[in-house]
């Protein structure tokens, strides 16, 4: 008996020891977190810039205000200490709020910091600063484009997919490359990593905020950290609001639509991630677009080859199963795809959580026809002349005393 006692005190000091051993590495590594963070301030901005990954990084256009704090992050979430999303928030001199972002989760460095040596042909215990030293720069961004038009099984593909012909990329990056007097190669290893990682910067720029587009202003880039202005709350978390106020969330989402498949006179962007979280809304009821990461770029422009017979028809979604399900290889074949219209409208009366359902009462008795078009542009032959048709009746309702009166009900 006493034999089992003493078993049992030597497995409870053990499980002790344990706790204790435990409890001192979590408190050593919490407070040598805000030892290196600051106090339960975030982390220091150029601390998380990684600027010792360049020129494998996005950049440094937004280095000095960094440098010179004219852009401070924002010191009241000191739980940013365990970002897993690596997305923090700031703001600049003049108190405009910002958002930095590493564009991707610190294992995606990691394993992107790995690989980097033997997708460059060096030696695998390569510096990063022996990339300026490589010859066939452009070819590896051409390689990386192909990479992701070959429908690859094994590995997922890297951000953007562009097509239907890889070359198209140097139409896409001449306004970044125009418009730049720095060093070429440094700036091509930049826009090679950013296809890597997240090519967010890159469509940025090529879709500007200050020519009308329905994404963040961008401030630019620091290392693996990107600097955008901060454009509102997520309609996700708005869901409580006024249906008017859905009501215009919704027009500006068509019309998004519309634009993204239409405005540029080169290419089409087909986004492929359409979540409620990903669109964010401001007070004066403007929609931004907060995550293109994923996004298919289509050159309406080229000369077909044989290899696309159905280049001059249109492709409309099939349906290829519930929820949000799209074919990446049938948007890139046709020069015309509805599929951001669809994807608007799923985002409005889809399946899952639709923005703007329930429908008022008053709205379907006294406009029947709105719920009809929604499931129209869902399921309909011709989306595009549905979506039209929305944008009229939307804009005639938001003109409607009636209509206007929902503004109050939630």
């Amino acid at each position: 008996m006493s034999e089992f006692i003493f078993k049992k005190m030597i497995l409870r000091r053990r499980f002790c020891k344990r706790v204790i051993v435990v409890g001192i590495v979590f408190i050593a590594s919490f407070y040598g977190s805000v030892l290196l963070f600051g106090n339960f301030k975030g982390p220091q901005i150029m601390q998380i810039t990684n600027l010792d990954r360049c020129p494998a990084c996005y950049g440094v256009t937004v280095c000095p205000e960094l440098y010179s704090n004219q852009i401070i992050l924002d010191s009241t979430h000191w739980s940013s200490m365990f970002n897993v999303r690596n997305i923090f928030y700031g703001y600049t001199k003049s108190n405009r709020r910002v958002v930095l972002k590493k564009l991707a989760h610190d294992w995606e460095f990691r394993e992107f910091d790995e690989k980097i040596c033997k997708l460059m042909n060096l030696s695998e215990s390569c510096n990063v600063k022996a990339l300026l030293n490589i010859s066939n720069i452009d070819q590896k961004v051409i390689d990386i484009v192909q990479y992701n038009l070959s429908w690859p099984d094994t590995e997922p593909r890297k951000g953007i997919v562009l097509c239907p012909y890889a070359y198209s990329i140097y139409d896409l990056l001449h306004p970044l490359l125009n418009n730049r007097n720095g060093n070429y190669k440094s700036e091509m290893i930049n826009i090679w990593t950013m296809l890597n990682i997240n090519p967010e910067p890159i469509l940025l720029q090529v879709l500007p905020k200050t020519k009308g587009w329905p994404v963040p202003a961008y401030g630019g880039v620091c290392g693996r950290l990107e600097v955008v202005a901060y454009e509102g709350e997520s309609l996700s978390a708005l869901t409580h609001i006024p249906w008017l106020k859905k009501l215009k969330y919704a027009q500006k989402i068509i019309s998004a639509a519309m634009d993204f498949t239409f405005k540029h006179d080169k290419f089409r962007f087909y986004l492929m991630d359409w979540s409620l979280d990903n669109i964010v809304a401001n007070e004066k009821d403007e929609v931004s677009f907060v995550d293109l990461e994923d996004v298919v770029i289509l050159d309406k422009n080229i000369s077909p080859k044989k290899d696309l017979p159905d280049w001059y028809q249109r492709y409309s979604r099939e349906v290829l199963g519930p929820g949000f399900t799209f074919s990446i290889e049938n948007m890139c074949r046709h020069h015309l795809s509805d599929h951001n219209i669809w994807a608007a409208c799923y985002v409005l009366a889809g399946d899952e959580n639709p923005f703007l359902y329930p429908i008022p009462k008053v709205i379907n008795d006294t406009r029947p026809h709105f719920d009809r078009l929604l499931h129209s542009c869902l399921n309909g032959d011709d989306k595009f002349r549905t979506a039209g048709k929305l944008q009229h009746v939307i804009e005639d309702m938001l003109l409607d005393e009636k209509v206007i009166a929902l503004g109050a009900i939630r």
